[in-house]
């Protein structure tokens, strides 16, 4: 049989690329080098877009069916001096941006949804290379299922395989190493003193980046951490920042406790703002292996599945027109550089001035703490990407932002010009007092 379209990977950009493939009645192959339930390194914070295709695909509803998501309702931002705010932002909008759900759980799922839409799942089958005949317009895939070589044929191969993508080395694409990175430890149920759903905490040595702390369903929680480009942190610091903000961070240590059962530290690469070439002839590259994550926030599902969605619609019509060329196929990513690519390039920049200015990180915490759950939902529909990056400029987000960070300027000043003042007195009082009596 000859495919119409080989996708190799089925995380969640290559299980959707697959099931709205397969609901379109398109043959589709998906392979995946291990077995399912297999786990995946990741912070487990699915927004809201992604919930949107989970939902069409039915996946949301067995989720929650099988009580396997815990929907993160109570949770805030806290700033590098630990001042922040935690609240229920859902309470106000009636909404929930997050769900926290374990890859493990996830990601079989997704794969499951696709297989039953009609796509032939493959586990245990790793790919090993791939050539275009182009006079046929058919790739011959070779692959190796538990060590015995097989070959199998598609019009199309999506690439599909995460951040290091072997598709891509293999085929000699040239892309850039992943450039951010991410830890990720469990804590056990029961032995945590965590009472939120999810908190993000940003400190001076990692800012642009952050920790994240996010309750699981079983009761676990999950203390991630991303390192992203530009700060002073960088990827070969992971475990030492990681494990120190463990034990040393003041409310970190006291969400921990004293009895904490934490899982060994795993790190996972992050190939953030998308600085890959997705399309070729009869192929594309979607998911971590085209970059689509954030690189303001390290978070990448949703954005893998709106990328896998707007891959399987160009290829839908590609293949009813008979036109998978290389010019055919860039309408893919001119599509996702709209959806989300371009609102990348303005986190890269909101990156930078995190980074330069953390001030204003400080007063986004001061605002929320007098406004309340209804600058939380705001700031939490930008950093999930529901609503573009640019929205931090509107006046109802900026200005009060601005107004703070202006009053921490006017403190920090006050306090500088006393401490001189103060300083000043005491050189005067000394030269004074170690004057001769007579010359006074």
């Amino acid at each position: 049989m000859t495919y119409d379209v080989c996708i190799v990977g089925s995380g969640p950009s290559g299980s959707v690329c697959a099931w709205y493939l397969a609901k379109a009645g398109k043959k589709v192959l998906v392979l995946e080098k291990r077995k399912f339930p297999r786990d995946k390194i990741c912070g487990d914070a699915v927004c809201l877009n992604a919930q949107n295709h989970m939902a069409k695909m039915g996946v949301l509803q067995e989720i929650e069916a099988e009580k396997k998501g815990n929907w993160s309702m109570l949770g805030g931002l806290v700033a590098p001096s630990g001042r922040g705010f935690i609240g229920d932002s859902a309470a106000y909008s009636g909404k929930r941006l997050v769900i926290a759900i374990k890859r493990r759980d996830l990601d079989e799922k997704m794969a499951m949804a696709a297989k039953r839409a009609g796509a032939e799942l493959k586990e245990h089958h790793t790919f090993n290379g791939a050539s275009l005949d182009k006079v046929r317009g058919v790739w011959t895939i070779d692959v190796s299922a538990e060590g015995t070589p097989t070959k199998f044929e598609a019009k199309v191969l999506v690439a599909a395989d995460g951040a290091h993508s072997h598709v891509l080395q293999t085929l000699g694409v040239h892309v850039p190493p992943p450039d951010g990175i991410c830890s990720r430890a469990y804590v056990k149920a029961g032995t945590h003193n965590f009472q939120a759903d999810g908190v993000a905490f940003y400190t001076t040595d990692l800012i642009p980046g952050y920790c994240a702390i996010f309750k699981e369903a079983d009761g676990d929680v999950n203390f991630c951490t991303y390192i992203i480009p530009g700060g002073k942190a960088k990827n070969e610091d992971l475990r030492e920042i990681h494990e120190r903000l463990l034990r040393e961070h003041p409310l970190i240590s006291k969400a921990m406790g004293p009895n904490a059962e934490i899982a060994k530290m795993q790190g996972a690469p992050l190939r953030l703002g998308a600085h890959v070439k997705s399309y070729y002839d009869h192929m594309v590259v979607i998911g971590d292996a085209a970059g689509h994550i954030d690189p303001l926030t390290g978070e990448g599902i949703h954005t893998a599945m709106d990328g896998g969605w707007l891959a399987a619609e160009e290829l839908i019509t590609a293949l009813e027109i008979g036109d998978l060329s290389e010019k055919r196929l860039k309408r893919y990513e001119d599509r996702w550089m709209k959806a989300f690519g371009h609102d990348f390039r303005f986190s890269a920049v909101m990156a930078k001035i995190y980074t330069r200015f953390p001030i204003f990180v400080e007063a986004s915490a001061r605002v929320m703490q007098k406004k309340g759950a209804r600058i939380l939902y705001e700031w939490g529909k930008i950093m999930t990407g529901v609503t573009p990056k640019t929205g931090f400029l509107r006046p109802a987000m900026f200005m009060p932002v601005l107004v703070e960070a202006a009053r921490i300027m006017v403190d920090r000043t006050s306090a500088a010009d006393v401490l001189m003042m103060i300083n000043g007195a005491e050189k005067t009082w000394t030269g004074d007092a170690a004057r001769p009596r007579a010359a006074a």
